[in-house]
């Protein structure tokens, strides 16, 4: 048999590629990790290194009892307590995807997906700062979410309510065949219940309607909250921002309820085999990298923690309300770092400041328009929303309309649509519910 007409030939096509070392990949790990999760990750490589050793802070102890060790520690006075035994969204998509038949790389790519989901089960990750952080083929990490789209609960990984919605009636046979539509096309009119609007463009009836909004309403908008509804959740600082003594700057401490300690790096090898002198270095190596990676995150987070307090400086003696418009590339610029390592430090860390335990992201915000030319941000608004409504008369709440014009009367030039979209991120109801809750 020949193959007649055809050629095989092999090139070199030059291509850039952007492509993190290993190290660097692990230390942006770190960075991102909450504080419960890299204590539990050093336990792990404590109990696979004698070089490292893990203690909690005096102060966190329970009961007066200092626990020092891992292998010393119980659930009781430990950080361990803050963790829930219950079964997290995280482990029963890690489960899930052992089973399933893919590749060893989609499963990874799923897997790492599958840690970087809110509470509610949305995606929070960009799928090409998921390739950069994996260092996967962008093609992959997209066949990793098409994989965690098949799993349970049905609708997780999300982008989009939208989506979410749509990732649930793709998998129901006994759905409406109009549904898909209604969510594409009238999700807005859905909420607003714009029946008339509905049935003209999609020329059905009202029955129809009625038949599929009932349908919509037994969706699950966050399926992500039936492995977390139960669970207590605990914020924790690393970082204690307060003002210094006289007054006119500001002091960054660190505040981590444990530390590491590396009383093993002076070790030597001694006499032994080869063996011993060869797993010692490693163990050596190991150590000396994890105490990088640490002073690293530590440098990351008081830079950060730093610049934010520099931009911030009014809501350390007003507070909330005070809160400036910001940016992550503000604080990118400031401190040097490039604007994903900012977000990584930023995304599930909390500062310890005067008025309570915040989360660092409270005070990135964009701006809105006041009279004068001057700029509030929209956390200050929410806040003012917030106060607004605490005081207004329940028999008669605030309307939107009525909210707008409060807050143009303070000089907070705000359209009535941004006003509800803010009442809504702040979970507060529609002014005729408030009445009816009375």
């Amino acid at each position: 048999m020949t193959m007649a007409g055809s050629t095989m030939n092999m090139r070199l096509l030059p291509q850039l590629r952007c492509a993190l070392a290993p190290e660097l990949r692990q230390s942006l790990m770190l960075l991102q990790m909450t504080t419960a999760d890299l204590f539990s990750y050093l336990q792990e490589v404590e109990l696979d290194n004698p070089l490292i050793q893990l203690e909690e802070e005096a102060w966190f102890s329970y009961g007066g009892k200092q626990q020092s060790g891992v292998g010393n520690q119980t659930e009781h006075g430990s950080l361990a307590a803050f963790r829930s035994e219950r079964e997290t969204l995280e482990k029963a998509l890690l489960a899930q995807i052992r089973l399933m038949n893919a590749s060893r790389a989609e499963k990874r790519a799923a897997a790492f997906l599958a840690g970087n989901l809110t509470e509610s089960g949305y995606l929070d990750i960009g799928l090409e700062e998921a390739a950069a952080c994996t260092g996967l083929a962008i093609t992959v990490i997209a066949a990793g979410l098409r994989l965690l789209h098949t799993l349970e609960p049905a609708g997780i990984a999300a982008a989009s309510l939208k989506e979410c919605l749509l990732l649930q009636v793709s998998r129901d046979n006994s759905a409406p065949g109009f549904a898909k539509e209604m969510i594409q096309r009238h999700l807005g009119d859905v909420g607003k219940s714009r029946w008339k609007a509905i049935g003209k463009s999609l020329g059905i009836s009202e029955q129809e309607i009625e038949r599929a909004v009932r349908y919509l309403r037994g969706l699950d908008p966050r399926p992500g909250l039936l492995y977390g509804e139960s669970q207590i959740s605990y914020a924790i600082a690393e970082i204690r921002l307060r003002r210094t003594e006289d007054g006119i700057g500001f002091a960054v401490r660190e505040s981590a309820p444990f530390r590491v300690s590396f009383p093993g790096l002076a070790l030597e090898e001694g006499d032994g085999s080869p063996e011993w002198r060869e797993w010692v270095a490693a163990k050596r190596k190991e150590a000396a990298g994890l105490d990088g990676m640490l002073r690293f995150r530590k440098r990351a987070l008081n830079a950060v923690a730093a610049a934010i307090a520099v931009q911030q400086q009014p809501f350390l003696d007003e507070g909330v309300a005070a809160i400036r418009p910001l940016k992550l590339e503000q604080i990118a610029a400031e401190t040097g770092f490039h604007l994903s390592t900012v977000s990584r430090a930023v995304r599930g860390k909390f500062v310890d400041t005067p008025y309570g335990v915040l989360p660092m992201n409270v005070f990135f915000s964009t701006g809105l328009e006041c009279e004068g030319g001057a700029e509030v941000s929209s956390r200050a608004v929410k806040h003012r929303i917030r106060g607004l409504i605490a005081r207004e008369n329940k028999l008669c709440p605030f309307t939107d309309a009525h909210l707008t014009a409060l807050l143009r009367e303070e000089g907070i030039i705000v359209a009535r649509r941004t006003v509800a979209k803010y009442r809504e991120e702040e979970r507060i109801l529609p002014s005729r519910f408030r009445a009816m809750t009375l």
